[in-house]
Protein backbone atom coordinates (compact mmCIF):
# COMPACT_ATOMS: atom_id res chain seq x y z
CA UNK A 1 0.00 0.00 0.00
CA UNK A 2 1.00 3.70 -0.84
CA UNK A 3 -0.32 6.77 0.70
CA UNK A 4 -0.54 10.10 -0.47
CA UNK A 5 -0.88 13.37 1.28
CA UNK A 6 -3.68 15.55 -0.35
CA UNK A 7 -3.49 19.44 -0.09
CA UNK A 8 -6.54 19.96 -1.53
CA UNK A 9 -8.80 22.23 0.80
CA UNK A 10 -11.34 24.52 0.13
CA UNK A 11 -11.35 28.28 -0.93
CA UNK A 12 -13.45 30.86 -1.70
CA UNK A 13 -14.61 29.93 -5.06
CA UNK A 14 -15.35 26.22 -3.55
CA UNK A 15 -17.67 27.57 -0.82
CA UNK A 16 -19.81 29.70 -3.47
CA UNK A 17 -20.17 26.13 -5.05
CA UNK A 18 -21.66 24.56 -1.92
CA UNK A 19 -23.70 27.44 -1.82
CA UNK A 20 -25.16 27.12 -5.14
CA UNK A 21 -24.82 23.35 -4.96
CA UNK A 22 -26.87 22.71 -1.61
CA UNK A 23 -29.02 25.72 -1.77
CA UNK A 24 -27.84 28.07 0.85
CA UNK A 25 -28.65 31.58 1.43
CA UNK A 26 -26.25 34.01 0.18
CA UNK A 27 -26.37 35.21 4.04
CA UNK A 28 -25.06 31.74 5.39
CA UNK A 29 -21.76 32.77 3.28
CA UNK A 30 -19.71 34.04 7.12
CA UNK A 31 -20.88 31.06 8.24
CA UNK A 32 -19.81 28.75 6.04
CA UNK A 33 -16.46 30.32 5.25
CA UNK A 34 -15.87 29.78 9.50
CA UNK A 35 -16.73 26.58 9.33
CA UNK A 36 -14.48 25.45 6.86
CA UNK A 37 -11.79 27.51 8.47
CA UNK A 38 -12.25 25.39 11.65
CA UNK A 39 -12.96 22.04 9.62
CA UNK A 40 -8.99 22.98 8.10
CA UNK A 41 -6.53 21.58 10.25
CA UNK A 42 -9.10 18.66 11.93
CA UNK A 43 -9.36 17.14 8.21
CA UNK A 44 -6.24 14.66 7.53
CA UNK A 45 -7.02 14.51 3.37
CA UNK A 46 -4.84 11.30 2.04
CA UNK A 47 -5.45 8.45 -0.52
CA UNK A 48 -4.34 4.97 0.48
CA UNK A 49 -3.45 3.14 -3.14
CA UNK A 50 -2.44 -0.23 -4.41
CA UNK A 51 -1.63 -0.50 -8.55
CA UNK A 52 -3.12 -4.00 -10.28
CA UNK A 53 -2.40 -5.63 -13.42
CA UNK A 54 -5.70 -7.52 -14.83
CA UNK A 55 -7.64 -8.99 -11.99
CA UNK A 56 -10.84 -10.83 -12.24
CA UNK A 57 -13.71 -10.25 -12.17
CA UNK A 58 -12.14 -6.57 -12.97
CA UNK A 59 -12.06 -5.59 -16.95
CA UNK A 60 -9.12 -3.25 -16.75
CA UNK A 61 -6.03 -3.84 -17.67
CA UNK A 62 -4.06 -1.58 -15.23
CA UNK A 63 -5.45 0.17 -12.62
CA UNK A 64 -5.57 1.45 -8.67
CA UNK A 65 -7.56 0.41 -6.33
CA UNK A 66 -7.95 3.95 -3.95
CA UNK A 67 -9.26 4.76 -0.45
CA UNK A 68 -9.58 8.38 -0.24
CA UNK A 69 -10.58 9.86 3.23
CA UNK A 70 -11.16 13.14 4.98
CA UNK A 71 -10.66 11.17 8.02
CA UNK A 72 -11.93 11.34 11.52
CA UNK A 73 -11.58 14.57 12.36
CA UNK A 74 -14.73 15.59 10.28
CA UNK A 75 -16.46 13.02 12.02
CA UNK A 76 -15.52 14.29 15.41
CA UNK A 77 -16.14 18.21 14.05
CA UNK A 78 -19.37 17.38 12.84
CA UNK A 79 -20.96 15.21 16.13
CA UNK A 80 -19.88 18.64 18.33
CA UNK A 81 -22.27 20.21 16.28
CA UNK A 82 -25.01 17.59 15.92
CA UNK A 83 -24.77 17.00 20.25
CA UNK A 84 -25.46 20.35 20.65
CA UNK A 85 -28.26 20.32 18.32
CA UNK A 86 -26.69 22.75 15.76
CA UNK A 87 -28.13 20.71 13.06
CA UNK A 88 -27.64 23.21 10.56
CA UNK A 89 -23.91 23.73 11.50
CA UNK A 90 -23.49 19.87 11.20
CA UNK A 91 -24.95 20.27 7.55
CA UNK A 92 -23.09 22.90 6.49
CA UNK A 93 -20.06 20.61 7.72
CA UNK A 94 -21.30 17.54 5.34
CA UNK A 95 -22.15 19.91 2.78
CA UNK A 96 -18.26 21.91 2.98
CA UNK A 97 -16.63 18.22 3.46
CA UNK A 98 -18.31 16.21 0.70
CA UNK A 99 -17.01 19.38 -1.92
CA UNK A 100 -13.48 19.31 -0.57
CA UNK A 101 -13.73 15.48 -0.89
CA UNK A 102 -14.79 15.79 -4.52
CA UNK A 103 -11.61 18.46 -4.86
CA UNK A 104 -9.55 15.72 -3.85
CA UNK A 105 -10.51 13.26 -6.01
CA UNK A 106 -8.75 15.68 -8.92
CA UNK A 107 -5.59 15.84 -7.07
CA UNK A 108 -5.57 12.42 -6.08
CA UNK A 109 -6.23 11.30 -10.17
CA UNK A 110 -3.58 14.42 -11.01
CA UNK A 111 -1.03 12.72 -8.72
CA UNK A 112 -1.64 9.21 -9.71
CA UNK A 113 -1.39 9.84 -13.34
CA UNK A 114 1.99 11.81 -13.10
CA UNK A 115 3.28 8.57 -10.90
CA UNK A 116 2.71 6.23 -13.75
CA UNK A 117 2.95 8.03 -16.63
CA UNK A 118 -0.38 6.97 -17.96
CA UNK A 119 -4.14 8.87 -18.47
CA UNK A 120 -7.05 8.08 -16.01
CA UNK A 121 -9.83 6.74 -17.65
CA UNK A 122 -12.39 7.46 -15.27
CA UNK A 123 -12.73 7.27 -11.79
CA UNK A 124 -15.27 4.02 -11.00
CA UNK A 125 -16.85 4.04 -7.36
CA UNK A 126 -17.19 0.49 -5.88
CA UNK A 127 -21.05 -0.29 -6.29
CA UNK A 128 -21.18 1.44 -9.58
CA UNK A 129 -19.91 -0.91 -12.07
CA UNK A 130 -17.95 -3.18 -9.78
CA UNK A 131 -19.71 -4.72 -6.44
CA UNK A 132 -18.80 -3.13 -2.67
CA UNK A 133 -17.92 -6.56 -1.76
CA UNK A 134 -14.25 -6.20 -3.41
CA UNK A 135 -13.43 -4.41 -0.96
CA UNK A 136 -13.10 -7.80 1.07
CA UNK A 137 -11.25 -9.24 -1.63
CA UNK A 138 -8.27 -6.13 -1.64
CA UNK A 139 -8.95 -5.08 2.05
CA UNK A 140 -5.74 -6.92 3.33
CA UNK A 141 -3.49 -4.92 1.32
CA UNK A 142 -3.99 -1.68 2.86
CA UNK A 143 -2.93 -2.85 6.40
CA UNK A 144 -2.64 0.07 8.87
CA UNK A 145 -5.08 2.06 6.80
CA UNK A 146 -7.60 4.15 8.79
CA UNK A 147 -10.31 3.65 6.98
CA UNK A 148 -12.98 0.96 7.70
CA UNK A 149 -16.11 -0.42 6.35
CA UNK A 150 -19.07 -2.63 8.05
CA UNK A 151 -21.13 -5.69 7.00
CA UNK A 152 -23.32 -2.98 4.62
CA UNK A 153 -19.87 -1.48 2.97
CA UNK A 154 -20.68 1.80 4.79
CA UNK A 155 -17.10 3.61 5.40
CA UNK A 156 -15.83 5.12 8.17
CA UNK A 157 -14.43 7.69 8.41
CA UNK A 158 -17.67 9.34 6.86
CA UNK A 159 -16.13 11.13 4.31
CA UNK A 160 -14.48 8.03 2.62
CA UNK A 161 -14.74 6.32 -0.68
CA UNK A 162 -13.65 3.37 -2.12
CA UNK A 163 -12.64 3.38 -6.24
CA UNK A 164 -10.61 1.78 -9.06
CA UNK A 165 -9.16 4.01 -11.29
CA UNK A 166 -8.27 2.52 -14.67
CA UNK A 167 -5.26 3.67 -16.94
CA UNK A 168 -4.20 3.61 -20.09
CA UNK A 169 -1.13 5.19 -21.69
CA UNK A 170 -2.09 8.27 -23.29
Amino acid sequence: MRTMDLEAGLDPEDIQRVIKRYGFARSDLPLLTALARVLRPLARCRAYYVWKRKEEPVAYEDFAVVFLSLGEGVDALQEVYLEREAVSEGYMIDCLASEWLAKAYGECVARLQSESGKQAVKIDFLGDTYPLSLMEKWYGEFAGMPVTFNAQYVLRPKKSVAFLLPMEVG
